[in-house]
């Protein structure tokens, strides 16, 4: 299998164990370990959809991608401008009747008080004691604040997920990725450039990580955007944003892609397509205003940009560096048999 899967995850002393009679548990120490049954929230995917099953105690994806050629865009810092934020509404309320009940486990748990500050309390009688207790309870914090999230993968959908990650393989290789902050319109087009949107972004960097308190055996591409953070999981994607948590299953939001072009004052990147060239300062024939004598000569490149939007309130937008780079993403989701149905464990 070429994305990432374990058949097994160990953590606080309890291993989680894959076998085709399903999810078994051990607990202790290496020649010492006792099995039991299921544990943990378990995904199974298959041709047939998604299973659910905790065991511890729609809309479809708009595959559109049209190409934005009428609207030249340009970075600027300035706030001279009406600017429109691009965010996400409160983090709690971007959620879908599937992830309810795995969401109160995960704030549950988030709110538990932590005991490892007791131990320092310790400390100031007996100092050895109060630190190898409060090293003790740090690990007990961890054990009772992390969700187990194990999925069990069909070969019927390995080509299917294998795509999805493949997919953001191709975003991580651009050169420059940004979180785009917030736009603005401007008719004032000679000191802009030509350029009739304006944006504000952020460089930013994709990786593979699980969130805080999070224990699973899949790879988790992760896309930081300001405060928050969205993690793709292979049947949802979670929104952190410290310890408020909102998730939504694929189905109950849109992805959608744009190819822009896009006026550069700072570094080309490596990957980046130039496709024309314009002026700092620029008349409305588009040859430069002759009365500034800064007036340099700018490239316009050709970027991507994929927008994360739903009903309950995502709303969050990333640019890249190289045209066409999200489209893969987008197909890949919405392939996906969809077919979500919950499981209640033993």
């Amino acid at each position: 299998m070429g994305f990432y899967f374990r058949k097994s995850i160990s953590f606080g002393g309890v291993r989680f164990n894959f076998s085709k009679s399903g999810i078994g548990v051990s607990v202790g120490f290496k020649g010492f370990r006792i099995g039991t049954g299921p544990r943990g929230n378990y995904v199974h995917m298959g041709a047939n959809g998604l299973y659910y099953r905790a065991s511890l105690g729609a809309k479809k994806i708009k595959n559109s991608i049209p190409s934005n050629v009428d609207n030249i865009v340009k970075n600027n810092e300035k706030s001279d401008l009406n600017f429109v934020s691009i965010e996400s509404s409160e983090i709690t309320q971007i959620m879908d009747s599937s992830s309810v009940e795995l969401l109160n486990e995960i704030q549950g748990k988030l709110k538990k008080i932590p005991f490892w500050p007791f131990g320092l309390l310790l400390s100031l009688a007996h100092p050895l004691l109060g630190i190898l207790a409060a090293i003790v309870l740090y690990q007990v914090d961890r054990y009772r604040k992390t969700v187990i999230l194990l999925y069990d993968i069909d070969e019927t959908i390995e080509k299917e997920l294998q795509n999805f990650y493949d997919s953001f393989e191709e975003i991580k290789s651009c050169s420059m990725i940004w979180h785009v902050q917030a736009k603005a319109r401007t008719t004032n087009y000679k000191y802009y450039s030509g350029a009739r949107t304006i944006i504000q972004r952020n460089s930013i960097k994709i990786i593979d990580k699980c969130p805080k308190y999070m224990k699973t055996n899949v790879k988790v591409p992760c896309i930081p955007v300001g405060q928050r953070k969205l993690y793709f999981f292979p049947d949802r994607i979670f929104i952190y944003e410290g310890n408020k948590v909102g998730s939504l299953s694929y189905s109950s939001f849109k992805i959608e892609h744009d190819n822009t072009l896009f006026i550069e004052e700072g570094i080309v990147p490596n990957d980046g397509i130039i496709v024309d060239y314009t002026w700092k300062y620029v008349n409305k024939d588009g040859g430069p205003d002759l009365r500034f004598n800064n007036n340099r000569k700018l490239p316009i490149l050709s970027y991507s940009e994929i927008r994360f939007t739903s009903d309950t309130g995502l709303n969050e937008c990333i640019q890249l560096s190289r045209p066409n780079v999200g489209i893969n993403l987008i197909n890949a989701l919405s392939t996906r048999n969809m077919n979500i149905r919950l499981q209640e464990g033993r």
